[in-house]
C-alpha cells in the first residue's frame, strides 16, 4: 500500500502514493510536464482495483455529489487500437473541459501517443511523440474538482506535477477504482464508447525508454482526437 504511483505527463507527472499522495518531483525522472495520478509522472502502480471491463461501457463515476454532470462535449478518440469517445462535464468543470477541448480544436493531440499505461491502474497520454520527445503546451491551469466524481474505470483526469495547479494538456484514463487519487487529480469526464479499446491499450507490452517507464513497446497513436458534439 505505500507503493508511489506517478503519473507523468510531461514526464509523466502523478506521483502520488496508495493510502496517501505523496509529492514526488517530476516523476517521470527528470522531466517536467503534466502529472499521472497523483502528480507527477510514471505510475508504478498496482492498485487494487474492480476493473469494469465491460466493452463500450458507461463508466461507474461516482455522480452522487452536487455537480452537474451534464455531458456538454463529446471527444472521439481514433487510436491505431480502436476508436472510443468520452463525454466532458463541462457546467461542473469549466476550466477544465475548457482547456482540453482548446487543445483537442487545435488539433494538439493527432499524432501523439499514449505514452504511459499500466494495467489495473490508467493509460496516459497528450504530452509526447512517438520519439519520447515532450510536447510545448500552453499555460497550466488551476485543479478543478468536480465533488462526486470518483476516478473510477473510464473516467479521464488530468495529469500534473506535484503542484496542484500544473496541469496543461496531459490527461489519463482509469482502468480500475483509482478512487485514492480523489480530491487530488481533476477528473472532468467519462468513457462513453469504446472503454474495451481503453482498457486493450492498458494490456500492452511495455519497456524503459531512457527515463521512461511503462512505455508501450509499439507506439500507441492517437491518429485524430475531435469534438463530435459541443
Amino acid at each position: 500500500m505505500g507503493k508511489t504511483i506517478i503519473l507523468g505527463l510531461c514526464s509523466v507527472f502523478l506521483v502520488a502514493v496508495l493510502g496517501g499522495c505523496g509529492d514526488d518531483d517530476d516523476a517521470y525522472s527528470g522531466s517536467d510536464g503534466d502529472s499521472d495520478s497523483d502528480s507527477d509522472g510514471d505510475s508504478d502502480s498496482d492498485s487494487d482495483s474492480d476493473s469494469d471491463s465491460d466493452s463500450d461501457s458507461d463508466t461507474d463515476a461516482d455522480s452522487d455529489g452536487d455537480a452537474d454532470l451534464t455531458v456538454t462535449d463529446t471527444i472521439e478518440f481514433v487510436t491505431t487500437l480502436g476508436t472510443f469517445t468520452v463525454g466532458l462535464y463541462g457546467n461542473a468543470g469549466p476550466i477544465t473541459v475548457g482547456n482540453f477541448v482548446d487543445y483537442v480544436e487545435d488539433g494538439f493531440y493527432d499524432g501523439l501517443i499514449f505514452h504511459r499505461v499500466i494495467p489495473d491502474f490508467m493509460v496516459q497520454g497528450g504530452g509526447f511523440d512517438d520519439g519520447m520527445n515532450q510536447q510545448s503546451t500552453n499555460a497550466p491551469i488551476n485543479l478543478e474538482i468536480i465533488p462526486g466524481l470518483s476516478h473510477q474505470p473510464g473516467v479521464i483526469s488530468m495529469a500534473r506535477t506535484s503542484a496542484p495547479n500544473s496541469a496543461t494538456s496531459q490527461f489519463f484514463i482509469c482502468v480500475a477504482d483509482d478512487s485514492f487519487l480523489d480530491g487530488d487529480y481533476a477528473a472532468f469526464g467519462a468513457v462513453e464508447s469504446g472503454y474495451d479499446v481503453v482498457e486493450a491499450i492498458s494490456l500492452v507490452t511495455t519497456e524503459s525508454v531512457g527515463v521512461y517507464d511503462d512505455v508501450p513497446v509499439d507506439p500507441i497513436y492517437m491518429t485524430s482526437v475531435s469534438v463530435v458534439t459541443k
